[in-house]
């Protein structure tokens, strides 16, 4: 089996492979123009993801940006329906597709403090009577953190 270089394949005009990415060249297309035209702010968070008949599919990454679409579903038909190919155009479908997930990190369960608040930890505790209180005072300002002030 040879190798062929992938630029090769996939000029190729009548591969599948060739068809894929000028229709995924499309969508971005649709998408840059959408963006160009909506609200800096709700731009960022759109997609064209498919036009199939007479809809466009149109995601965003969170229901409150769902909502913002909702809201200007006619105005983005309209928009949509002066692009070349896209006159025939009835509706417009929004759909949430969040961001590729990221694991959360766990939040530390160890206190940091600045070095301002461990030595007043310390001062507190160096006034207080009960030996257990002020053990656990000193012990908190042990969980100071160098970066912070």
């Amino acid at each position: 089996m040879s190798s062929k270089p992938v630029a090769k394949i996939l000029s190729r005009r009548n591969s599948a492979l060739n068809s894929l990415l000028e229709r995924a060249q499309y969508l971005q297309q649709l998408t840059q123009a959408l963006r160009d035209s909506l609200d800096g702010h709700l731009a960022a968070h759109v997609t064209v993801a498919n036009l199939r008949e007479q809809t466009i599919v149109i995601t965003t990454d969170t229901p409150a940006w769902l909502t913002q679409l909702r809201y200007q579903a006619p105005t983005i038909l309209r928009l949509l329906k002066t692009l070349p190919g896209l006159q025939k155009l009835q509706k417009v479908q929004f759909k949430i597709q969040p961001a590729s997930f990221k694991s959360p990190t766990p939040p530390s369960r160890r206190p940091n403090l600045s070095t301002t608040s461990a030595h007043l930890l310390e001062s507190a505790a160096s006034g207080i009577e009960d030996p257990e209180l002020a053990e656990a005072l000193y012990r908190l300002s042990r969980h100071q953190n160098t970066n912070k002030q």
